[in-house]
């Protein structure tokens, strides 16, 4: 369904100039805090991950409050970033997961349940009755269809939540969230690799996290809610390799050792920034850099 929402090309700069398409992946649960045992990560090789970190911009953010959809709404500021991308004519595409549904589309556009202009949904079911036992099931068809949709240019946006760590570390198997972590660095490293070959952008981060903090350090039970540590954003295009911007050095592979320089708030005006688009009246939070 499309809206009355004009195209308003004048709110861009040099579109043909801007790298396309552009990726806004969201790795829930992918929270940052010291290697301990009932982190995840701990001892952990993931090495795509942990390239990116090296090579590519990277910064943390505060996750803020607790209520998940607050924190979407934070991403998506309110439903002005996906109106905003859509007034400057960029189509979109919203590819998730059935159980995170509510979540990646409702609260990320601010309650909105109509589709803009050029704009797609794209909902792969869960399934969740397998999930644990099988963590490459259902991100296996969400990144078939982003690198479908990438080598194509089907889409100018994409909106892309890879949910399989997250919901795998609420089932509180350790070793079963591992093998997501795997599966999900694996995944991510072929989405990079499209990206980069069509010369995109790609944007990473996170709603929050909890596979980072999976035991409780004190009581040594499982943490059964999300996280308040904070989560990584990564901007990877061929420009922006080898620099970081202004953001604090990465000091190994131990993010942790980072401070947070923004809150989930300022990830639409940073992205808006790189696309040259103005943001819209009343938009939260800044530009990273």
């Amino acid at each position: 369904m499309e809206t009355n929402e004009p195209d308003n090309p004048d709110l861009i700069k040099n579109k043909a100039d801007l790298p396309r398409p552009v990726v806004m992946l969201l790795l829930d649960s992918w929270g940052v805090a010291s290697y301990q045992p009932g982190n995840v990560f701990f001892n952990l090789k993931l090495k795509n991950f942990s390239a990116l970190t090296k090579n590519y911009p990277t910064a943390l953010l505060s996750a803020g409050s607790q209520d998940l959809g607050t924190r979407y709404r934070s991403l998506g500021a309110a439903g002005q970033f996906s109106k905003q991308l859509a007034v400057a004519g960029f189509s979109q595409l919203n590819l998730t997961e059935s159980e995170k549904l509510i979540l990646s589309w409702h609260h990320f556009n601010g309650g909105r349940d109509k589709l803009l202009n050029r704009e797609e949904l794209k909902v792969v079911s869960s399934k969740t009755g397998k999930r644990p036992e099988d963590p490459e099931q259902v991100i296996s068809e969400i990144t078939q269809l982003a690198l479908r949709d990438i080598k194509k240019g089907l889409h100018d946006f994409l909106i892309i939540n890879l949910a399989n760590l997250d919901l795998v570390s609420a089932s509180g198997n350790l070793e079963s969230a591992q093998a997501a972590a795997k599966s999900l660095d694996k995944n991510l490293g072929k989405i990079v690799a499209a990206v980069l070959k069509n010369k995109g952008l790609l944007i990473i981060t996170a709603a929050y996290g909890h596979a980072e903090a999976m035991v409780n350090a004190a009581t040594e039970l499982p943490e059964s809610g999300i996280s308040d540590n904070p989560v990584p954003f990564i901007i990877v295009n061929q420009d922006y390799q080898g620099k970081n911007i202004g953001f604090p050095e990465t000091l190994g592979s131990d993010l942790s050792l980072v401070p947070a320089i923004g809150t989930l708030d300022d990830v639409p005006p940073t992205i808006l920034k790189i696309l040259n688009i103005t943001p819209p009246d009343g938009l939260m939070g800044k530009s990273l850099f």
